[in-house]
């Protein structure tokens, strides 16, 4: 092979090489314009497709807050009708009472026949006197119904007394002879002070009627049994309006006045009130608070 062919061969393969070169970069430069264009995105319709799954999100929080609220609406009204049942089957039981069996049971019935003890003590040493006269006296015409004497210790007893008003006489020589009005009990007497002097000491044991009777006693026991029957009626009007959810402060303001249903003294109210704050927490479910 000649020189001439040599070079030809050589311009050839060099033709061949740039052309290759060129072709790669060619490539080179397409693929990298491919890629950005692939890159470039335009920002407005990003912000579009951002805001638009934010709006999603946001509602289904808040489709998720009104469920639970729902659902503590919903607790809260179960609460306190369950307060307000209590209340109703107390005040029930408090009225179901018969205030003439209450009247006439041995519970405050007073014994016809009791015995009566006692004990006379000397006012200045505190000790018992003994040997000293006891008697017990009609208290219209001071009449005499039985007498005893105090033992060694001052200590006196009557043994199947009616229990009646009568007066008790308690005389000793070098003392004032006491006597006492009183209507005889099984509790026995309060001892009697024996004072050195003459004369006569009255004492009256008979109280008047000033205190709280029977009667009156049943009279407030039933006043509270209605009271508690009819707060009880207002917290099943609570409860209904907490399923409404139309007016939150009236709502409160019912349950509130549940409270006094008493129910089992003290757990029916403890429920409407944990049913109250309830109703703090889902108040925006209310018409007049969080609006429809």
């Amino acid at each position: 092979m000649d020189e001439d062919d040599m070079n030809k061969r050589r311009e050839a393969l060099r033709s061949r090489v740039q052309a290759q070169l060129k072709a790669s970069e060619e490539a080179t430069e397409m693929r990298k314009k491919a890629a950005d264009e692939e890159l470039v995105v335009d920002s407005s319709d990003l912000d579009k497709a951002v805001e638009k799954a934010a709006a999603r999100l946001q509602a289904k929080i808040d489709e998720l807050d009104d469920s639970d609220r729902s659902r503590i609406l919903t607790l809260a009204a179960s609460l306190i009708l369950i307060g307000s049942v209590l209340g109703m089957a107390t005040g029930g039981l408090i009225l179901n009472g018969n205030p003439d069996e209450l009247l006439s049971s041995t519970l405050f019935e007073r014994a016809d026949i009791v015995d009566i003890t006692g004990l006379a003590l000397e006012a200045e040493e505190g000790r018992g006197i003994a040997n000293i006269t006891v008697q017990l006296l009609d208290i219209d015409s001071d009449e005499l119904i039985v007498e005893t004497e105090t033992d060694e210790n001052g200590y006196f007893r009557f043994k199947e007394v009616f229990s009646e008003p009568m007066t008790l006489r308690v005389e000793a020589d070098g003392y004032e002879i006491v006597e006492r009005d009183f209507i005889p009990e099984e509790a026995g007497l309060r001892p009697i002070t024996m004072t050195p002097g003459d004369g006569v000491r009255i004492e009256n044991d008979i109280s008047s009627s000033d205190g709280w009777t029977i009667e009156s006693a049943v009279a407030l026991s039933t006043f509270i049994g209605v009271i508690t029957v009819l707060t009880a009626l207002v917290g099943f009007q609570a409860a209904v309006e907490v399923r409404r959810a139309k007016k939150y402060r009236r709502t409160q303001y019912l349950a509130g006045i549940a409270l006094f249903s008493r129910g089992l003294i003290l757990f029916g109210p403890l429920l409407i009130l944990i049913g109250m704050i309830l109703l703090v927490i889902a108040k925006e479910q209310f018409a007049d608070i969080g609006g429809d």
